[in-house]
This record gives structure tokens, C-alpha cells and sequence, in this order.
């Protein structure tokens, strides 16, 4: 959370979302990688300079021309129509039709259910959101209420003995709070999954940030798919413009999921996402951020048989995945 300011110097906005101005303390708990590399410095024409931010602060307090600040209006960020990412059954029903983005999101659980030299995506998936207890013969007391996730391989058949459930958590960090958390962290929900006998069982956290200002994105330079004759990757001379903050999010997340101690049996996977510029869809992804799942010790027979009926004889209730129909 940014350091709140007792009082405000001459010519600084009050610290709210809707003002125009925002001190760099906010970049400097984004990420200390962002902060040492940008010296942030408004001007008449709202220069950014790149220069190392070694320089003295307090001299900088003194003088009111040298005051690190970010300008920019945020009200064009903020009026972006992304309700939905309020609700987790929304982002889910939106994930679950993006085939890149599922691919990634349960990968982890895949890629357990199915070892070299198998694939993870050799078969198709029946996907489910939101699978209450009852329908698979569990106790109405026990944790969680429902399966946020219900992953179940098929080919001419459903693998319900490879079906995986997953907890989801949403993560919504902003400008003005950067280390924003989940409001639960939901260890104990993936845990109950895999005491209730499911065969694979995992935890995911999904960070959507708002997006950063174009004055923070990043410039990364357009890779070619050849190599020079020096070995080295080849650049086609033109760059795009990158929202880091995703993948800030996505950094710092995953150390707070890794410091649950889930049971190594339980994996996880934390997924920074980067939205449309309409704000509608999922734009990009993050990678690699994720501990493989591992077969349940004590899957519950029982369990695997009401979730093959599931399918079976509720078919409209999942969500047929193919992934090689060029979808998403």
C-alpha cells in the first residue's frame, strides 16, 4: 500500500485515484526493479527521462522543479467497462472460452495427469465452474461449497480418474494499490479438495491489475524467428509497448502462494493477465509461474465414479475444450 502523506507541498494533487498526479512512491512498492531504473519527472512538455533514481530525494523535496512525479490523467484508465473482473464466476466463464488462457491455467494439473511421454494436451477437456458439493456426493459441511474448477480429460470417454479440481482466486491490484491480495488466499479450500479424494488438486490465483498508464510501459524490441550468423536472435528494429505491471503482479503473488506449504501433492499457478484495450477479453498471459500437480494418494473411487456420471448424464453442464480446433 503506498505510504499515506500527512500533509501535501505546493503543487501536488491529493493522493487520489482520480487526480492527475501521483508521487513515484507507488512505483517503488510496485517493484524496486521498476523504481531503479526510472526517474520519473514532470515538465511542461511531460518528459520522461531514464536515469538511475540514485539521486538525492531529499534534495529533490527541496525543490519543487525537481519533485519526482508521474503525470497523467487516470480517468481514461478507470472508466474502462471491466466490471466483470469483479466476479470470479465471470472471469471464469471468460477463461474457460479463451483456449490460451485455460491452456495456461490448468496446465499445471495437466501436465500431472498426464507424464512424458504423454501430453498434456493430447485429449480433450470437459471444463465445469462452479460444481456444487452435492452433485458429487460430498458432504454438504466440507470445504469448499464448490469446485471453483472441474477439469476432466476426455477422449472417447470421460477420465474421470484424471479429473482435476482447482480453487480459484481473483487478485485485482491497482495504481493506488499495488500489493493488493487476494481476499482469502484459499489454501484451505485446495486442501479440502484434495482430502475429499479428488485425483489431481490445485490452487490457482489470477492477477488482473488495472493497467499502467502508457507513460510506464515498457519498450521491447520485436524478436525475428531466425538466428544472425553470429548465433545470436535477430531484431526487426521495431518495438511494442508493454504493460509490466501483470507480471509484477504475477511475481509477487506467487511467493505468497509458495509460502502457504500447500502439500507437495497439491500444485498451483499464478497467472498475470493483460487485458484488451476494450477491456473485454484476456490479451496476454504470463508463464512458468506454477508447481506440477501430483496423483492423489488417496483418490476416493467413489469420487471419480459421481463425477464420471456427471458427465455422463449431465453433459450441458461442462464445457467441451478441443484444443486443436484453432480456437481462442
Amino acid at each position: 500500500m503506498l505510504p499515506a502523506a500527512k500533509s501535501r507541498r505546493r503543487g501536488e494533487a491529493p493522493g487520489d485515484i482520480r487526480g492527475g498526479k501521483y508521487p513515484v512512491a507507488w512505483a517503488r512498492a510496485l517493484n524496486p526493479w521498476l523504481t531503479c531504473r526510472l526517474r520519473l519527472r514532470v515538465s511542461p512538455s511531460h518528459v520522461v527521462r531514464q536515469k538511475p533514481l540514485s539521486a538525492d530525494i531529499a534534495a529533490c523535496r527541496r525543490k519543487q522543479a525537481d519533485t519526482y512525479h508521474l503525470s497523467f490523467n487516470l480517468m481514461s484508465v478507470s472508466l474502462m467497462p471491466t466490471s466483470w473482473i469483479e466476479s470470479e464466476s465471470k472471469v471464469l466463464a471468460r477463461a474457460i472460452r479463451c483456449h490460451r488462457t485455460l491452456s495456461h491455467l490448468v496446465h499445471f494439473g495437466l501436465d500431472g495427469a498426464f507424464p512424458f511421454p504423454e501430453h498434456p494436451y493430447g485429449q480433450d477437456v470437459l471444463v465445469a465452474i462452479n460444481v456444487l458439493r452435492q452433485r458429487l456426493g460430498l458432504s454438504v459441511d466440507g470445504r469448499p461449497g464448490d469446485v471453483d474448477l472441474l477439469v476432466v480429460p476426455t477422449r472417447d470417454s470421460p477420465m474421470a480418474d484424471r479429473a482435476i479440481a482447482i480453487e480459484i482466486k481473483i487478485v485485482r491490484p491497482t495504481m493506488a494499490k499495488p500489493s493488493r491480495n487476494a481476499n482469502a488466499m484459499g489454501a484451505s479450500q485446495a486442501i479440502g479438495l484434495f482430502e475429499d479424494g479428488f485425483p489431481f488438486a490445485g490452487l490457482v490465483h489470477i492477477c488482473i491489475p488495472s493497467p499502467l498508464p502508457p507513460e510506464l510501459h515498457l519498450s521491447v524490441p520485436k524478436a525475428l524467428n531466425k538466428l544472425g550468423p553470429d548465433g545470436k536472435l535477430l531484431y526487426s528494429g521495431e518495438f511494442f509497448s508493454f504493460d509490466p505491471f501483470p507480471l509484477l503482479s504475477a511475481q509477487r503473488q506467487l511467493g505468497r502462494v509458495a509460502a502457504l506449504q500447500l502439500p507437495e501433492e497439491v500444485g498451483y499457478n499464478v497467472l498475470g493477465v493483460n487485458l484488451s484495450k476494450d477491456g473485454q477479453r484476456f490479451a496476454g498471459h504470463t508463464l512458468g509461474d506454477e508447481r506440477k500437480a501430483v496423483r492423489n494418494p488417496r483418490s476416493s473411487p467413489d469420487l471419480i465414479e459421481a463425477i464420471r456420471r456427471l458427465c455422463v448424464e449431465n453433459p450441458d453442464r461442462f464445457r467441451r475444450v478441443c484444443w486443436n480446433d484453432g480456437g481462442g
